[in-house]
């Protein structure tokens, strides 16, 4: 065992054997609010009577998040918190980070493996996922006050930064209209590299109607998604020590590829409906009677995935490390389109009631549908049409909110046909004994488009036959309330794995593939200080090229300044184990297996100092502040250096009317 993994195990038993209490969920909660609490309005308590206490009214003023495809499961929208929200970065405000090329909005791959849901045909450029926004992820709002949220961070310069505008309000017969945008820009110069420019923009409009006594209701939604972007290939000179010149001066730094231009786009226009019986109200106990739903969904999806180089003298080094893409003197392009009509329909019967936290839950649930999906590929490849038929089912319960359980299923009938997966979560909440959660997933999935085909200049670069990949996985989290860590597991087998090689072709390993990984969360308190800590420990085969060790940790003085400040003041560290990340070939748009450089043990930390008042925060936050005092810089992705020190300045405000 070598040093960095003994290190890791120790601090992961030192997480588990120290001592304070947790939080589990409490059935008990009235929704009352304390002056602690972030929606708490001081102004308005005053207009109280001094022997009341204000109490917010969660189905009357609070807001609450749901998603077309079950409007009966809610959860609250927390997002006027202060803790961990100069996390602005996309990549690092998900529970586990992602790996990206440095920037905001690059390619981004998962740090902590997981298993990734296929439905029907998939091309397979996941790259952008993480930032993608569309009808499967698309929040929408119960409420009873317009609702306005706004976060804009800036960058070192202005062309740089990022911008979320969310906006819902509720309108006569129960329409209630959602607006969403958000866009990463990082178009200047000061902390880009040669060669490198991002521009992400997601847009989605949503709209509601449910009206009040009718067995109806609608959403539709549209989505579009449009990631362009500048790719370097990675920087040439890499090495763990770049010297003082190439930190303070990005711009010294040569890129792979001087001109690579990628652009990804995505159109969608979704309808759900449901048409309603039952769910009456018994006038005896109060509660609502079964209900049984009828639904059809339509999905109309366009989807452009547009790569082209050109060739400069300079990019020499890069097709000496790739021959097989020496094709052609003037560069390369390649175009995929793809055309989605998904119409969906089902049957569910279930109870619905309130959670102790007044969101909409159901008791149980029993679902059965089937999906028709015409796909239709274009492009460098010709036309061609494809036809998928699959059948799908769900089987919930919910008995209290201390436990909860739901299994779900797809099988293909028509198109790729055995393909199938089923999926299972529950959580068992035990009091003082503490919280259990556990899932599963199993599933049969053919290769994507890209693992098949890839074209480059109109002519194959490959052409594979592969057989269907076997997933298993298995996982379970334990909160323990004496001791408030929370610890999980997770065991992953895969056989028939495809991943992309040292020279970016796919294969397909002959044997079955492991992952083992251990998680602790644990945050400590010395009065006013607090100490958050995320560990991930995961053991996995070559091919997957994961840290063994990955540690986000934040150290922070949360207090209250002149009597309505909140004010956390600290640094936010993660550390990372050496490893030899996967490269991002941007002619290929695939993470892949390299032999050229290996990481060793990196630490990061980022000063910060953040504020809120009532619904408006504030951060200042001083990102790779280690680079001051070193020349090393993080490598999440091979060849690809995280930009050097940098001053980054972010606020949102959530307004109700």
């Amino acid at each position: 065992m070598n040093r960095n993994l003994s290190h890791t195990l120790l601090l992961f038993g030192l997480l588990l054997c120290t001592c304070l209490p947790a939080q589990v969920l409490d059935p008990t909660d009235t929704g009352e609010l304390s002056p602690d609490d972030p929606d708490y309005d001081a102004a308005s308590a005053r207009r109280g009577r001094p022997q009341d206490q204000r109490v917010i009214a969660p189905d009357t003023f609070g807001i609450f998040l749901y998603r077309v495809e079950n409007p009966n499961v809610e959860r609250r929208f927390d997002d006027s918190l202060l803790n961990g929200f100069q996390r602005y970065e996309p990549d690092r405000v998900v529970p586990y980070d992602y790996g990206t090329l440095g920037t905001n909005g690059t390619p981004a791959y998962p740090l902590r493996y997981a298993p990734v849901y296929r439905r029907g045909l998939e091309v397979g450029l996941r790259q952008y996922d993480l930032y993608k926004v569309d009808s499967d992820n698309l929040d929408f709002y119960r409420l009873q006050r317009p609702f306005t949220y706004l976060q804009y961070l800036r960058g070192s310069e202005q062309n740089d930064g990022m911008l979320t505008a969310r906006f819902s309000r509720n309108f006569a017969d129960g329409v209630n209209l959602l607006l969403n945008y958000q866009r990463i820009f990082q178009t200047g110069n000061q902390d880009n590299f040669p060669g490198s420019r991002v521009r992400n923009s997601s847009v989605a409009v949503g709209l509601a109607v449910r009206p009040p006594g009718s067995r109806y209701s609608g959403y539709f939604s549209y989505a579009a998604n449009t990631f362009e972007q500048e790719q370097n290939g990675g920087i040439a000179s890499f090495g763990e020590t770049n010297g003082t010149d190439e930190i303070n001066n990005l711009g010294l730094l040569t890129p792979y590829l001087a001109t690579t231009f990628g652009r990804h786009a995505y159109r969608e226009i979704a309808v759900t409906q449901y048409l309603q019986f039952g769910a009456s109200t018994d006038t005896l106990t109060g509660r609502e009677r079964r209900a049984f739903t009828l639904k059809h969904q339509l999905k109309v999806d366009r989807q452009s995935y547009r790569l082209s180089n050109l060739r400069a003298p300079a990019d020499s080094s890069f097709y000496n490390n790739y021959p097989l893409l020496d094709r052609d003197v003037r560069g390369l392009r390649n175009l995929i389109t793809h055309q989605l009509i998904s119409n969906e329909v089902g049957f569910s019967t279930f109870r619905r009631t309130r959670s102790a936290s007044q969101e909409t839950v159901q008791r149980d649930l029993l679902e059965l549908g089937l999906t028709h999906q015409l796909h239709r590929l274009g492009g460098d490849r010709g036309d061609s049409t494809l036809s998928f038929l699959l059948a799908n089912a769900s089987l919930g319960v919910r008995p209290s909110d201390r436990l909860q359980l739901q299994v779900d299923g797809q099988f293909n009938l028509i198109g790729q046909i055995g393909d199938y997966r089923i999926a299972a979560a529950g959580e068992l909440d035990l009091g003082r004994a503490g919280k259990l959660e556990v899932g599963a997933v199993n599933q049969l999935y053919a290769p994507d488009l890209v693992q098949r085909t890839y074209l480059l200049n109109g002519s194959p670069l490959y052409d594979r036959d592969f057989g269907k990949t076997l997933e298993l996985r298995l996982e379970g989290a334990y909160t323990l309330p004496f001791v408030r860590v929370r610890a999980g597991l997770a065991y992953s087998l895969l056989s028939n794995y495809v991943y992309f090689d040292t020279e970016g072709l796919p294969q397909q390993s002959d044997g079955p593939h492991s992952i083992l990984q251990l998680t602790a969360e644990r945050n400590f308190s010395f009065g006013a200080y607090r100490l958050d800590n995320r560990v991930l420990l995961q053991q996995a085969d070559e091919i997957f090229r994961l840290p063994q060790f990955y540690g986000e940790h934040s150290f922070y003085y949360a207090g209250k300044w002149f009597g309505v400040l909140n004010v956390n003041l600290g640094v936010d560290v993660r550390l990372v184990s050496g490893f030899q990340p996967r490269y991002y070939n941007p002619l290929l748009q695939q993470f892949q297996l390299q032999e050229r450089q290996r990481t060793t043990f990196y630490a990061q930390a980022d000063p910060f100092f953040s504020l809120r008042v009532t619904k408006f925060r504030f951060f200042v936050k001083y990102i790779q502040a280690q680079t001051l005092i070193s020349d090393r810089l993080l490598y999440l992705t091979a060849e690809h250096p995280y930009p050097d020190a940098a001053l980054r300045i972010g606020a949102s405000w959530r307004l109700v009317d």
